[in-house]
């Protein structure tokens, strides 16, 4: 019996063991699938995160605007390479070189201006010659800025939606680099808006046209250009050929003036008239976009006199004026896009201006616009209008006197005898009652005189019976306004609401009936 019951036991104890190495085995297969998942799982991460990081290079290859980068970054970059290689100064040594530079930098930069900019980003005028066209289209593009259909496009883009981070296509809220250099050389992701808005500002066709004018309440166009078939095929031929016109201006027709007429070499006419003007014309115009809209940068001497409701503004640093060639009144230029000029100043420097008027008075162009001088006061008073508003509304101007309590001489007589006032001075003056007790130690006249006045009308002493008070005093005292005498005689008091509070109204109601974005809404 004990050996059987040793055998029962030692059997219990050897069923025991045999469940433990069962269930070990069963963990350690739980274990080894378990660890598999998780590696299979990061594994699929991996992959995941590697096929993401391939798919963004890709599309930033996809998204590179590659005339552009050749045209703003690496031809720049290589010249400078080569003056530096070769330790060749930054200007000419040649003085013809130099003197043709200079003549041809202004000879490109005010086809742009007055071409692309002026004439079709903004239709400020009318040409009546169409060499002018071939000169704003074939000289423009020696800028390297792009096609008038695509630049003109993208100018506009930028006053219909400014600061729009999605629709400007180089909004100052993205940064000083986008708004400079970045919109050039990355493409848009939104290309299906654009490709759009370009077609509805500048059409392809003659059908697209009629298609426009049929629909015009679809579209809120600011911008109206008169197309005629001419025109529409002239753009179309401007776009195809813009690479070719950009080659010939910029690389063939200064080397050939430089070797020819200035008695320099071949790449020095390519590099100096032709490339680093280039450069310099570019930083001109790209400068209205991300300096004439960055206001962190207080050397530009930022001003917004018609309107603060955008980046925009107006540069009076006479630097930035010939850093932009005269194109930095952007806050005026944002109010009134259609003017032929940068601003109204008879005197700001603006070289653009100049050769418009100069083309009109020959008989070249015609339909200058002009904005009315009326127009222009109109919208700056009204700036200031609503900058004073703002400012007053910070300001501590007291109760109104409309929202005050009426008190009655039996109330107000209660107030001033009891004995949780006795330390207090109030005061009548036109029938408001004032508590000038914080005032009192700070009171020129000293405290006596101001409790000689307490709890009578205090009037006629205020107002020149004792001392005539100023405006400041005047405005200290309506801050300490407690209620309104009732007294039976209010037509004075009324007539203080309507004077004080009127005004307020008044103007609130103006700002908010006259405000618009822009003066073209006006």
């Amino acid at each position: 019996m004990p050996v059987q019951d040793g055998d029962q036991e030692f059997s219990k104890g050897t069923k025991v063991q045999k469940r433990k190495i069962k269930s070990s085995q069963t963990l350690n297969i739980v274990s080894t699938s378990s660890t598999n998942n998780l590696i299979n799982q990061a594994s699929h991460l991996k992959n995941k995160r590697m096929n993401q990081i391939r798919k963004r290079k890709r599309d930033l290859l996809k998204r590179i605007n590659y005339t552009h980068t050749f045209t703003v970054v690496v031809l720049p970059l290589l010249s400078i390479i080569y003056l530096y290689k070769y330790s060749q100064p930054i200007l000419p040594e040649n003085q013809d070189t130099f003197y043709f530079s200079c003549i041809y930098f202004n000879f490109t930069i005010l086809a742009f201006n007055s071409g692309y900019h002026k004439y079709f980003a903004h239709n400020s005028f009318k040409i009546r010659f169409k060499v002018l066209l071939y000169y704003f289209a074939i000289f423009g593009s020696s800028i390297g800025l792009g096609s008038i259909r695509w630049w003109a496009t993208m100018h506009r883009a930028h006053h219909h939606f400014t600061d729009d981070t999605e629709k400007d296509p180089y909004s100052i809220k993205r940064g000083f680099a986008w708004a400079h250099w970045g919109w050039l050389i990355k493409k848009p992701k939104i290309v299906t808006f654009y490709q759009e808005f370009m077609e509805q500002e500048f059409p392809t066709s003659q059908k697209i046209v009629n298609e426009i004018g049929q629909n015009s309440d679809e579209y809120n166009r600011n911008e109206v250009f008169e197309y005629d078939i001419g025109l529409i095929d002239f753009l179309n031929w401007q776009d195809k050929s813009y690479f070719a016109n950009f080659l010939l201006t910029t690389i063939l027709i200064p080397g050939l003036i430089t070797v020819y007429f200035c008695d320099d070499s071949l790449i020095h006419g390519i590099i100096y008239p032709g490339i680093l003007r280039m450069f310099l014309c570019q930083q001109s115009l790209l400068a209205t976009e991300s300096l004439c809209h960055l206001k962190s940068i207080q050397v530009t001497i930022p001003s917004q006199p018609f309107n603060d409701k955008n980046s925009s503004h107006n540069c009076y640093n006479p630097l930035m004026s010939i850093l932009t060639y005269g194109q930095c009144y952007q806050n005026y230029h944002h109010e009134f896009p259609h003017d032929y000029r940068s601003t109204s100043s008879l005197f700001a420097y603006d070289p653009t201006k100049w050769f418009i008027w100069s083309l009109e008075k020959l008989g070249l162009i015609e339909g200058l616009c002009i904005t009315p001088n009326n127009l222009i006061v109109q919208l700056k008073i009204q700036q200031q209008q609503a900058v004073l508003n703002r400012m007053r509304s910070q300001l501590n101007w007291g109760t109104p006197i409309s929202k005050l309590p009426l008190i009655t001489p039996k109330d107000f007589k209660r107030i001033i005898g009891s004995s949780s006032n006795k330390d207090r001075i109030y005061i009548i003056i036109q029938n408001i009652i004032h508590d000038v007790t914080p005032f009192m130690e700070q009171h020129p006249g000293g405290v006596p005189l101001l409790k000689a006045s307490h709890g009578k009308d205090a009037t006629k002493a205020f107002f020149g019976g004792v001392y005539g008070h100023s405006t400041a005093a005047q405005n200290l005292l309506a801050t300490m306004r407690i209620g309104v005498l009732d007294n039976g005689n209010d037509e004075e008091v009324w007539g203080r609401v309507v004077r004080e509070e009127g005004d307020v109204e008044e103007s609130n109601s103006s700002g908010q009936t006259k405000s618009y974005s822009t003066a073209e809404a006006a």
